[in-house]
């Protein structure tokens, strides 16, 4: 059965441009890595030279062609870069243009003047960018992403795929543009090119989703379900510049659940495992959600408040003990009557980065152990009891509570 070549240029066209923007739209509304945005470009670039091949063949412009040429050479490129941005490696913006530069050069030179002559370099460039892109997501980190190696096959077969046009090129020559209707050929490998490319798409897609599950994963706390303590210093980090560049002020809030090992000790590490649970409940329903707050590992917790001065920041703390004390009273059936102490630290008047500011909540925090449990402690601007720069083990709270001043409220025990 012939096939219809312009039913098939129609069809590839109008795919491969509503995959490039579904990749796009995907991009915009999610963020992260720009892996799914570059594939996106990559197949409107080819949506548009297929187009301009077309037309150009069509409409007795055949010097246009090699530009449209061009354009698909180019959207290899892309594809090529965005499989060395998964993979994080560095950009290589001259070899994503060598390819297309390289085939204009020639057919525009004399060197290559046949129709037949640019197709076979087209297909050995677009075949060259193909098993790049297979050879970059061969380096990529997170190996136990199954669909990684299914686009590795993919993209070696979409190599593979071109360079069999090769002989039939060489054994049935297509005369010029305007006869490509009438090849027996080319129209069954624009059919498969097309299959292959449209799984591609799905695959990467797939890929992207896996990558940011892992990283989703690799950045939650398992029994919390809040933020981990290596995704609460990145975003330390984020607000960190934002503080810079902006003057906004931050305060930071240290949360330590009091008598944990007791409560352990006394009812099991299952119910322990749940009053962590009842404190995370509890304490994201007080912060701000523009804040952040996070696990800082065993039962300490963290909190980073952006545009929080002094003020804001004791009441929200205050806030949190007040109900983490009323919501763990009663831990499954049992009279737990847990709490917690918190050390709050403000950047206002204090002329620090965000690791001086966690320093000194977690000074306040042992100000607030040492006073008694269950209650906020704040150290004002000139107290200078804070623990050293990249201590990992911190002192005696002995030496941070006896001297003065310190702000602290001291609520009734909630009973």
């Amino acid at each position: 059965m012939q096939l219809d070549m312009i039913t098939i240029s129609v069809v590839a066209i109008t795919i491969t441009a509503v995959l490039g923007l579904v990749f796009l739209f995907n991009w915009a509304r999610q963020g992260g890595s720009s892996f799914v945005g570059m594939w996106g470009l990559a197949m409107l670039l080819l949506s548009a030279g297929i187009v301009i091949a077309n037309v150009s063949s069509r409409s007795g412009f055949p010097e246009a062609l090699v530009f449209g040429q061009a354009a698909m050479i180019l959207a290899g490129g892309v594809k090529w870069q965005a499989c060395r941005e998964f993979s994080h490696r560095q950009a290589s913006l001259i070899f994503t243009v060598l390819g297309p530069a390289v085939f204009l050069l020639v057919a525009n030179s004399g060197l290559v003047e046949t129709f037949n002559g640019r197709l076979m370099l087209v297909c050995v460039l677009a075949a060259a960018y193909n098993f790049a892109a297979a050879a970059e997501l061969s380096y990529a980190d997170g190996k136990q992403l199954p669909s990684r190696w299914l686009a590795i096959l993919l993209l070696a077969l979409t190599g593979a795929s071109f360079l069999s046009w090769l002989p039939l090129i060489v054994t049935e020559p297509i005369p010029e543009a305007s006869m490509v209707l009438f090849s027996s050929w080319f129209p069954s490998v624009i059919l498969i090119t097309l299959l292959l490319r449209t799984a591609l798409a799905f695959i990467v897609l797939s890929m992207a989703k896996e990558r940011q599950e892992q990283r989703t994963d690799a950045l939650t706390d398992s029994l919390t379900g809040l933020p981990n303590r290596r995704a609460l210093f990145e975003a330390a980090d984020v607000f960190g510049q934002r503080r810079i560049l902006g003057g906004t002020p931050v305060s930071v809030l240290i949360f330590d659940l009091d008598y944990s090992k007791d409560t352990n000790d006394s009812y099991g590490h299952d119910l322990g495992d749940e009053v962590l649970k009842v404190f995370a409940k509890t304490v994201i329903k007080q912060i701000d959600v523009a804040s952040i707050v996070g696990r800082l590992g065993g039962e300490e917790f963290a909190a980073i408040l952006p545009g929080a001065d002094v003020a804001t920041a004791v009441k929200v703390a205050e806030s949190a003990r007040r109900a983490f004390a009323r919501s763990a009273a009663f831990v499954n059936g049992l009279a737990v009557g847990a709490t917690v102490s918190v050390g709050v630290a403000s950047d206002v008047e204090v002329d620090t980065d965000l690791g001086g500011l966690f320093r000194r909540a977690d000074a306040a925090l042992y100000v607030a152990k040492c006073a008694g449990r269950n209650q906020v402690a704040y150290l004002e601007w000139d107290d200078q009891r804070v623990l050293p720069p990249g201590s990992a083990v911190r002192t005696s709270p002995s030496r941070l509570c006896p001297t003065p001043p310190i702000t602290r409220l001291q609520p009734a025990r909630t009973t």
